[in-house]
């Protein structure tokens, strides 16, 4: 798995703000409690002399402690909590720290490693605002609905839209169980509504739980954001966070404004990808025609070693409404 320096740094921020929000409401909590049940400061004060005695034990020449005489009083202090707690009205863990994973209390790492929580969160960073989108929770291929597709057959090529897409979802299927960071590339291409989003996302969620890190944006935001970055107007480092990702998925190309900029860095992004063996998925309502018209014989010919996917059907949008 690799995920960029920026990723790591976020997750490690969200991490520390989950921290100091836990520990300050454990202190919010703490001392509205004792302003109520000022006997809890005597309590805790019987279990820290406890522990202390111990402490100053180990090691002491002459009269060793009686572990089990502070053990026992170092229980009953943490029972007389348990019931002041209890008597007045709240949960037992009611002053424990909140944190959010029990695991790691939200350091990040258990045991040396790094804990479950930290991974999904450098996954969910590292597909961006979309995590945060209902519509990557809705696009699984389990959702993903081939009845949608006419079962009647097209003359031209012989098979219906519905065998063509069922297919298609198989495929896709496959290739999200079995992927690595040197599978193959895909084009999906078709007009609007067809389903090529969702299938990307579909193949999105499956590699994320994989344990593989993906970018996914638009065509248009990632122009934009190069573009800020190129000219000194954002120190954020796009280009260092696509280049660490196991799969790269670009959305809606062709959508985005044609300048001498926007071809430049489609087609350097496409051959960087190509050089490096990086999976791309790249999605348009535009035909590899329509691109070829759109950026040219230099982008278009560099797509030949994808496989393109030609969705088929009608707008899936509107027959649902």
């Amino acid at each position: 798995m690799k995920f960029s320096e920026i990723i790591y740094l976020r997750a490690e921020n969200e991490l520390k703000n989950r921290r100091d929000r836990a520990e300050r409401l454990a202190s919010m909590r703490r001392k509205e409690f004792i302003a109520t049940n000022p006997q809890l400061i005597d309590i805790e004060n019987e279990m820290k002399n406890a522990a202390l005695e111990v402490i100053k034990s180990v090691g002491a020449e002459g009269k060793k402690a009686d572990i089990g005489e502070i053990a026992k009083r170092n229980l009953q202090a943490q029972e007389a909590k348990r019931q002041l707690i209890k008597s007045a009205g709240y949960p037992e863990d009611y002053l424990d720290i909140p944190y959010s994973c029990k695991i790691c209390n939200d350091s990040g790492f258990h045991n040396g490693k790094l804990c479950s929580c930290h991974l999904q969160l450098l996954q969910q960073l590292s597909i961006g605002e979309l995590s945060c989108s209902p519509m990557l929770a809705r696009s699984t291929f389990d959702t993903f609905d081939v009845k949608y597709y006419s079962e009647i057959k097209d003359p031209q090529y012989g098979f219906s839209p519905r065998e063509y897409m069922r297919g298609c979802l198989e495929m896709l299927k496959a290739y999200a169980e079995n992927f690595t960071p040197y599978t193959n590339s895909f084009f999906f291409s078709g007009g609007t509504g067809l389903g090529k989003t969702h299938l990307a996302l579909a193949v999105l969620n499956k590699v994320t739980q994989k344990g593989y890190s993906v970018y996914y944006n638009t065509a248009s935001s990632i122009i934009k954001q190069l573009e800020k970055e190129r000219f000194g107007r954002s120190s954020d480092s796009l280009e260092e966070e696509m280049e660490k990702c196991d799969l790269m998925i670009i959305d809606d190309l062709g959508a985005e404004f044609a300048t001498a900029f926007a071809e430049a860095t489609i087609n350097e992004l496409i051959n960087n990808a190509i050089l490096t063996g990086k999976p791309m998925i790249i999605i348009s309502n535009l035909s590899v025609d329509e691109l070829e018209k759109r950026y040219g014989q230099r982008v278009v010919s560099r797509l030949n070693s994808f496989e393109v996917i030609e969705f088929m059907g009608e707008d899936i949008r509107q027959l649902k409404k």
